[in-house]
């Protein structure tokens, strides 16, 4: 153990035998700092990764220079699937201790297979993607991004754990149970696996006590006894029908009684029945014009979703070519590591020229973010004031083409130089490049309203 304020090496004593300062404090949170990491590297050495992190976590808060415990969190990180967390922890340990630090050999062995970390980060972007339509109640959107990610990495805990979570929620209890049982594989006391589990277990003990209620017991019929008659209880009426004696009059009854029916089947039953057809028919047309109806609104509705969701894909792309870039490499992440480096190489200016172009709020993670500022911050206004004296430099000797590349990043790492946008604007009109010239004056009118270079700018922008 070194003394934190000399850097000596420290006998166990409460006092440092070289600065003479007092360390039993630091003493306490070193030790501190080593048993969480002890803790942490038992729970990883059994699977329980969820529980390392934790103990990990509290290491790093009571010794953020504990390289061990910054490195064993980002190797949990990676096979739990958070392969930008793992990055993150690697490139603060690297900055931390540049010599002799594992974290170095992690970081280029993932750079070096550059097939391998697309396909990583492609799937973070797809967990991301899914994530965002399950927060809109696009569950089926989300179920698809999930199993492709699943399919390519089975050990993204995240991803399993919200794929459940939606199974759970389409009352599909198998294939969210499947999805759970992998997350123990690879996380044995992952809590909120095990608390999913309880819960299916509790829905399918519901449902199976509700499908037992649905059964009523049948009734049992009771058979009626029927007593058969017998000749003395039936009484047989004496009949009054005689048998005409002349056939003729049989005839003509005949037909009348079919006259007579003929009239009741005009007059009665004949219009009855076209009136009932008439207003089937009716019926049938006011059915087909609802459903019609219905069809067009159910259409309507269709195409605006399809249009919607169209749109949204198109947006999403439009983010992601912005983040991957067309060669299919993720550029802010990248650029930040690539910075990262340069800036432990001692090499601030280079560091600076990798950030310039990465947008903070689009890194996939806090951590990435958090790099990005620290580096941002130390090495931003020093390369602006480098670069500039470097582009006026070969702007007084005439080198316009190099001086603009000095010049245009010098105001992009610091808004506050009238000077690099001046001398940007006459290197694109030396160039002549009268577009980019007239964008970086509009800067100087814009911006710097009270410079010396106001009326110059103003008068160029007003001709061109």
């Amino acid at each position: 153990m070194k003394c934190y304020n000399c850097g000596a090496q420290l006998t166990g004593d409460s006092i440092c035998p070289n600065c003479g300062a007092d360390v039993s404090v630091y003493n306490d949170v070193v030790k501190a700092s080593n048993a969480y990491y002890n803790r942490g590297l038992e729970k990883a050495n059994v699977r329980d990764l969820s529980g390392a992190i934790e103990d990990l976590k509290m290491s790093l808060t009571f010794n953020k220079g504990n390289i061990r415990a910054r490195n064993l969190l980002a190797l949990v990180y990676c096979e739990m699937g958070d392969v930008v967390e793992a990055l993150s922890e690697w490139v603060m340990s690297k900055n931390i201790k540049p010599e002799k630090n594992l974290a170095g050999s992690y970081i280029t062995r993932i750079q070096s297979n550059q097939t391998r970390f697309e396909a990583v980060t492609q799937n973070i972007r797809k967990y991301n993607v899914a994530l965002a339509a399950a927060k809109e109640g696009n569950s089926d959107i989300a179920i698809i991004q999930l199993k492709k990610v699943t399919t390519q990495n089975p050990k993204f805990v995240k991803a399993q754990l919200l794929l459940a979570l939606l199974y759970m929620k389409e009352k599909e209890y198998a294939r969210a149970k499947k999805c759970l049982n992998q997350v123990l594989r690879t996380d044995v006391s992952n809590t909120q696996a095990r608390r999913y589990l309880n819960e299916i277990k509790r829905l399918e003990s519901d449902r199976t006590a509700e499908a037992q209620d649905s059964f009523l017991p049948k009734l049992k019929s009771r058979k009626t006894e029927t007593q058969p008659l017998n000749g003395n209880d039936v009484i047989m009426p004496h009949s009054s029908y005689k048998e005409p004696s002349n056939g003729a009059i049989t005839i003509i009854n005949i037909l009348v009684g079919a006259l007579i029916g003929a009239a009741l089947i005009w007059f009665l039953i004949t219009p009855a029945r076209y009136k009932g057809l008439t207003s089937d028919y009716n019926q049938s047309i006011l059915e087909y014009s609802e459903k019609l109806s219905n069809g067009n609104a159910e259409l309507n509705s269709l195409t605006r979703q399809l249009q919607d969701v169209t749109a949204e894909r198109d947006t999403l792309n439009q983010k992601l070519e912005s983040i991957s870039g067309v060669d299919g490499n993720n550029k802010l992440l990248t650029a930040v590591i690539d910075a990262a480096n340069a800036y432990i190489a001692n090499e601030p200016t280079k560091a600076a020229k990798y950030l310039v172009d990465v947008d903070v709020s689009s890194l996939p993670s806090d951590n990435a973010k958090s790099l990005y500022n620290t580096i941002a911050a130390a090495t931003t206004a020093s390369a602006a004031n480098e670069l500039y004296n470097t582009g006026y430099s070969n702007y007084s000797r005439g080198r316009y083409d190099q001086a603009v590349e000095d010049l245009t990043v010098a105001y992009k790492l610091d808004s506050t130089k009238a000077d690099a946008a001046y001398y940007s604007a006459k290197c694109y009109v030396a160039l002549d490049q009268t577009e980019n010239a007239k964008k970086y004056y509009q800067y100087i009118v814009t911006n710097f309203p009270t410079s010396r270079y106001i009326s110059e700018a103003t008068t160029y922008v007003s001709t061109h």
